[in-house]
């Protein structure tokens, strides 16, 4: 009995850490993301432009060209949906004076997505959701990171 509420008691004490940094998860998600929405790493994907001539960039989808063209294998930082019938926003890999332009999703390869290893079989990921690292800090700030529940089993046929 005495091990089962210990064990609890970590669970406990882990869970009320993270949610003493989950609030600063918030201001976390708010600070990093571009345009002041909320991004996670499914969001912003890791490309290769595959145009053998260069891809241009655009200022907006369809408008004007913001030169240079990106060249033949350049890994770029990107949104992992297209918009706007087929384009995607860049926002990394590039000169300054093309973050935020336009290039057509065709001429890009998915490398993966960016940020962090995921964590669990259901691939909740600290990247994507930065709540779920300050949740992870917390119970190990407070000692409560991990429990384990063990249970002793009785030998049957001894004497």
């Amino acid at each position: 009995m005495t091990s089962a509420r210990t064990g609890m008691a970590l669970a406990v004490a882990g869970a009320a850490g993270g949610l003493t940094l989950l609030s600063g998860g918030a201001a976390a998600v708010a600070a990093t993301a571009p345009h002041g929405g909320p991004v996670g790493a499914g969001n912003i994907c890791r490309y290769e432009v595959i145009a053998r001539h260069g891809l241009n960039v655009h200022q907006t989808p369809r408008g004007k060209i913001i030169p240079p063209p990106l060249k033949y294998g350049l890994h770029i930082d990107a949104d992992c949906r297209p918009t706007h019938g087929g384009w995607v926003e860049v926002h990394g890999g590039v000169p300054v004076s093309q973050r935020h332009g336009w290039v057509f999703r065709h001429f890009l390869k998915l490398i993966k997505p960016r940020g962090g290893a995921s964590a669990g079989a259901g691939g909740a990921s600290a990247a994507a959701n930065p709540m779920l690292a300050g949740a992870g800090l917390g119970a190990i700030a407070l000692g409560g990171g991990v429990a384990v529940a063990a249970r002793r089993r009785r030998a049957q046929g001894a004497a």
